[in-house]
Order: C-alpha cells, then structure tokens, then sequence
C-alpha cells in the first residue's frame, strides 16, 4: 500500500550547529567536574592545586569532543533523511526479523533488524539494519511493516518512522502473499538456513502456512 508523506520538499534542512551544540552543552553539563576543575584551577592558588588546571582542560576538551562527534552524528541523520524527504520514494519493509544487541544509546535498545524493502519500481531485496529505537517504537516492528524512504539514484534508505507513527493498522498490515505454499516454504527454509529466522519462528510460520493448505 503506498506510503503518503506530507510536505516532504517544504521541511527546512537540518541546522547543523542547532545538532551540534546541544550535544556539547549536555556533555558539559553531564561532565560538569571537569568546567568546575577548569575553573578552580584560575582562581585557587594554593599547594597541591596545580593539578586540578591540567584536569578540568583534559576532562573539558574530552566532553566537548565526544559532544560534537554526537551532534556531528546526528546532524548526519537528520540530513540524510532531509534528502530522502526531498527526493526519495515511498515503499514499505517487511520486517523479516529483529533482536536486541543488549547495547543502550540514550535508553534506547540498540536491535538489528532484517527486513525486506518491496514497493514501486525497484527489484525487492533484502538489507540490515542495526539502529536504535525506543520502547514506544518497537511494537510497530512486530506489527510486521513500516514505511520507509528509498533514493531511487543511490538505493539508501531510511525507515520513516513519522509516517510509522501516523500508520493505522490497516496500512501496517502485510499484503496478501500471492504466491503459492511450496514457495513460501522454500523461502522459509532458506531464511532459516541463513540464520535469519529463530527455530520458533520458522515452525510458527510453518505451521502458519501448512494450515492454510
């Protein structure tokens, strides 16, 4: 089912000192001993204070950069998909897969994601994704599609999540499978064959289709 995305060409590009800089001032502010060193350093003069100069400038200069390189990123993907916006087309992705890496940024999981990108005038394949969502997003992975946002030049892609979240339940279900049992087996087979699949979701999805015999 086509994906509509509203006003795509009139969103303003992203600011890249409006990412950038609130990413440092929150290292700075979550890093805060080392401005508080920085600034003990000038204005103590007493024994065994010199180190605290040398400290606040390492623990200060580590916070801005690690700030700037978070910001950096995220500018990145606010500019790539500003770009998708503009240019790309709607198609869906046929979330084939998806499992937790145990690793956290900013309290969201960290999942990889298999999915199957389908949708106007391209060949259907197959790509992984390894991002981070959060907990409010993760029930519309297992509603089994999302929109995403595909450049038809280069092929990146980018799940539209805004779209996702407007989705009613109706456009996030699959289309029928038109084809037939034997190939949906192979298919499932062959997932399975490449690790694709967990064993209890092969034989879910097995037993799925040997029911609809």
């Amino acid at each position: 089912m086509p994906v509509t995305v509203s006003s795509r060409a009139e969103s303003s590009p992203p600011s890249y000192v409006g990412s950038v800089l609130p990413a440092i001032l929150f290292m700075l502010v979550a890093g805060v001993v080392g401005p508080i060193f920085l600034v003990m350093g000038f204005v103590v003069d007493e024994p065994d204070t010199g180190w605290l100069l040398p400290t606040g400038l390492g623990i200060t200069v580590l916070d801005v950069l690690i700030g700037f390189l978070v910001g950096r990123g995220r500018y990145r993907a606010k500019a790539r998909m500003h770009q998708l916006r503009a240019v790309g087309r709607p198609a869906r992705a046929q979330v084939l897969s998806f499992e937790e890496t145990g690793v956290q940024i900013n309290d969201q999981p960290v999942l990889v994601i298999q999915m199957r990108l389908h949708g106007g005038d391209f060949t259907p394949f197959e790509v992984q994704a390894r991002q981070a969502v959060s907990n409010v997003r993760i029930p519309l992975l297992h509603a089994g599609e999302l929109p995403v946002l595909i450049d038809p030049e280069t092929m990146e892609w980018e799940i539209d999540w805004d779209s996702a979240k407007l989705a009613t339940p109706s456009t996030l279900a699959p289309p029928a499978d038109q084809r037939s049992s034997a190939e949906r087996l192979a298919e499932l087979d062959d997932l399975l064959h490449r690790d694709l699949l967990s064993r209890e979701e092969y034989d879910e999805t097995r037993a799925r289709i040997l029911d609809g015999l």
